[in-house]
């Protein structure tokens, strides 16, 4: 019988887990508004009204609905340049939810590993490990990200890889001790005395393991990642123009603050709901799989 068949009863554990989810009300109802952020994110194209990047001078800022002289063509107006809102509105989520994964897959995918390779072998490994994380640690991480997108210039790109490579640090710090924890129960010690590999052990037996703890650090980090490059193309250090972001529609914004103040607070509110959904759904999990955890 393989090791990895210790693995069993947590598998048996996951219809109880859905139920669970299912059944609280805060995960479920925030697991819900982020599907539907991802549904409108994948179908922006087809539920978007205009093009977000059409510009027409003769249409700016027109106020969204509720307001005098409102037009029914926009449903929440235009901005500065006469691009519909609610169009960037719609794209500004695909921006947001495309930067939040591939921060995260970044991030975790280079934490994850040093976390599990510090925790596994310990000694010495674990020693230069933790230097460069507490390394990593010591650098704040908008200032040191201003910097980096400073030298190498202001994209999309440029904003996903400088984030996913400045947030690691948590994965690494949790998975490391979750690692610990693992490598010391009886199915790790009786793969190791069989002769599996290190590798095998670490990837087959521990990995498994430890999925749920990067599962939970993954959507709290995706909050912050997100936020993040919310700040960056505010300041101008992030995405740039034409590209619907929601902190650069912020930015933009700013000139209009006490003359047209929606066009600051509707991209606001969507950041705020997104952020806000991310937490809620992430902390819920946590919870969850904690107590399952003890249990």
């Amino acid at each position: 019988m393989s090791v990895s068949s210790k693995q069993a009863p947590a598998a048996a554990q996951r219809p109880g887990l859905m139920r669970r989810i299912v059944s609280t009300p805060a995960v479920s109802i925030s697991g819900g508004f982020l599907l539907l952020l991802l549904l409108i994110a994948l179908l922006a194209p087809l539920l978007a009204p205009y093009d977000p990047y059409a510009q027409d001078l003769s249409r700016r800022l027109l106020p969204p609905i509720g307001y005098p002289n409102h037009d029914a063509a926009h449903l929440l107006g235009t901005d500065g340049f006469g691009r519909d809102y609610l169009s960037r509105l719609v794209y500004g989520t695909r921006i947001s939810l495309l930067i939040g994964f591939s921060v995260v897959f970044i991030a975790g995918l280079i934490g994850t590993t040093i976390g599990m390779i510090a925790g596994y072998f310990g000694g010495k490994v674990d020693q230069v490990l933790m230097f460069v994380i507490n390394t990593r640690l010591a650098m704040p991480v908008f200032l040191a990200a201003m910097a980096v997108v400073v030298v190498f210039g202001a994209s999309l790109t440029s904003t996903v890889l400088t984030l996913g490579l400045f947030l690691w640090d948590r994965f690494a710090v949790v998975v490391r001790s979750a690692t610990q924890q693992v490598a010391a129960q009886d199915f790790v010690l009786a793969a190791q005395s069989i002769g599996f590999s290190n590798t095998r052990i670490i990837f087959k037996e521990i990995l498994p393991n430890i999925l749920s703890v990067v599962v939970v650090i993954a959507t709290l980090e995706m909050g912050s990642a997100i936020l993040l490059e919310a700040a960056l193309s505010f300041l101008g250090f992030g995405v740039q123009e034409p590209t619907a972001s929601w902190g650069l529609m912020l930015s933009q914004a700013r000139e209009q603050l006490f003359f047209d103040a929606w066009l600051i607070y509707l991209p606001g509110f969507a950041l705020l709901s997104l952020v806000l959904a991310i937490n809620v759904f992430g902390d819920g999990l946590r919870d969850l799989l904690g107590a399952r955890g003890r249990a």
